[in-house]
């Protein structure tokens, strides 16, 4: 019985999915009025928030990214990582331009460097457990200075976030190699980088910031809707009369989009502890647009989601528990 269930529901799940999109157009197209205001809502943020301080930052970061010299600065990197992680090449390089762009590049370059055969498949699944980060003009740009004018908080995340990803790292380190899988020479091998001009550059990352609002504006009016059902209703109403707050509903808005928990955090009054413990969480889960985003690249190189997915959990309980010891020390 069991086993049948389980073939009907993998035969049939598309069907479902339609079914429920359909429900989902039906009931929007009833009551709009909350899905347009979220929307706004979450355009507004982009707007006020995350956009002034990743565009620059952004445009700035893709001209380095176009400069060849900027893989030999980074080649020290690479024997430490070596050592450390078990990564063949570029481990440093991937892991340094992860932390300062943010998400999804780290993702984006394992995938580039996969198809141009400078890095193995094992050597993109250790690497993806430490070059999966965000980037500082978010954490304390965006979240830190733009949510909670507190720029100390901002910099206590980033370096809690920052160690819990190179952490991660060393759990992953000893996965076995698989047989047939090339050995790469760093020395004789580097990337092709496809030239930009600032026009080009200009352009991509007008399109990359537009996304992020999409997603952004997109994850706000699908949390206004499930809010709306009453589904975590009973469930934050548990947490908020032992908590007297509305953490729960925070964080699970965050998992779903960071930029939405991190802004649902500031309706409340939380201790530095407990705000930087789940600034720290979110930032480091990634929420699931960071997921679709990340796994987009990933895929294509054959790295699963469940992986990535595991990765990520694993990052975000170290992230907790160092986030939870550090605010205890500092705040």
């Amino acid at each position: 019985m069991k086993i049948y269930i389980k073939n009907f529901v993998k035969n049939n799940y598309q069907l479902f999915f339609c079914y429920f999109l359909f429900l989902v157009i039906l009931l929007v197209a009833i009551n709009p009025k909350p899905i347009i205001s979220s929307t706004f809502e979450g355009l507004t943020v982009w707007a006020k928030i995350v956009l002034p301080s990743l565009f620059c930052y952004f445009i700035l970061t893709k001209m380095l990214l176009q400069q060849q010299d900027s893989f030999k600065i980074f080649r020290i990197l690479d024997k430490p990582f070596e050592k450390i992680f078990k990564t063949k090449s570029f481990g440093g390089y991937i892991f340094f331009m992860s932390i300062l762009t943010g998400y999804p590049l780290g993702a984006k370059l394992i995938y580039e460097f996969s198809c141009q055969k400078l890095i193995s498949k094992n050597d993109a699944k250790r690497m993806i457990s430490f070059c999966s980060t965000s980037g500082p003009m978010f954490v304390v740009g965006s979240v830190a200075v733009g949510m909670f004018s507190n720029t100390t908080l901002g910099i206590v995340v980033f370096i809690c976030h920052i160690l819990s990803a190179l952490i991660n790292g060393l759990f992953y380190r000893n996965l076995k190699e698989k047989k047939g899988e090339n050995k790469i020479n760093l020395s004789q091998n580097m990337p092709n980088i496809k030239k930009e001009t600032l026009n080009d550059i200009m352009f991509n990352t007008i399109i990359s910031v537009l996304m992020i609002g999409g997603y952004i504006s997109l994850c706000f009016s699908l949390m206004e809707f499930v809010t709306n059902l009453k589904i975590f209703e009973i469930i934050n109403n548990f947490f908020a009369s032992i908590f007297g707050n509305n953490i729960f509903e925070s964080i699970i808005k965050g998992l779903v989009e960071v930029t939405n928990g991190c802004v649902s955090l500031t309706n409340d009054s939380f201790s530095s502890t407990i705000l930087g413990c789940s600034l720290c969480t979110l930032i480091s889960f990634g929420g699931l647009s960071i997921h679709l985003q990340s796994n987009f690249f990933l895929s294509k190189i054959g790295i699963s989601y469940r992986y990535f997915l595991l990765t990520k959990i694993t990052q975000t309980l170290i992230a907790f528990l160092l986030s939870l010891i550090v605010c205890i020390v500092v705040f």
